[in-house]
């Protein structure tokens, strides 16, 4: 009896889009984020919702997103090998605390510092998610 081999498309994408070529891609975009950031001037005036929404607003964005999250975590473990996908965990983990760290270091010293933005701290987590996947790659996951 003949074995089928199926291949979905998100496997087929798995092996087209290497995880190497889109943390590069990732790491150079978020060098861009910090240029154009820097660059711009503009301040939007906003007046806040009420706290009530805005809550409901960011708790049921948050449930949402980790939902969607979770799945796309669960396709990239069904079809990436164990490794690869403990490096791209591992890379987000290095992306989430440094994005901390800058956030919390920049607070502290908001008096000295210019003002950071939204985007900073996109970019900053893009980046440092970026290369925490590729200090990964290079040495290993036992470093």
């Amino acid at each position: 009896m003949e074995k089928k081999t199926h291949q979905g498309i998100w496997r087929r994408m798995c092996k087209w889009l290497k995880p190497d070529w889109i943390f590069l891609f990732l790491l150079a975009a978020s060098v861009l984020l910090l240029v154009l950031s820097g660059t711009k001037t503009e301040v939007r005036s906003f007046e806040p919702p009420p706290l009530l929404p805005k809550l409901a607003l960011l708790i049921g964005a948050m449930i949402a997103m980790s939902a969607i999250a979770t799945f796309g975590a669960k396709l990239d473990r069904k079809h990436l090998d164990d490794y690869m996908f403990q490096m791209v965990a591992n890379g987000a983990v290095i992306g989430i605390v440094t994005t901390l760290f800058v956030n919390m270091l920049w607070e502290i010293a908001s008096d000295i510092l210019p003002p950071i933005t939204n985007d900073d701290l996109i970019a900053v987590m893009i980046g440092s998610w970026s290369l925490g996947y590729f200090f990964y790659r290079w040495r290993g996951l036992n470093i």
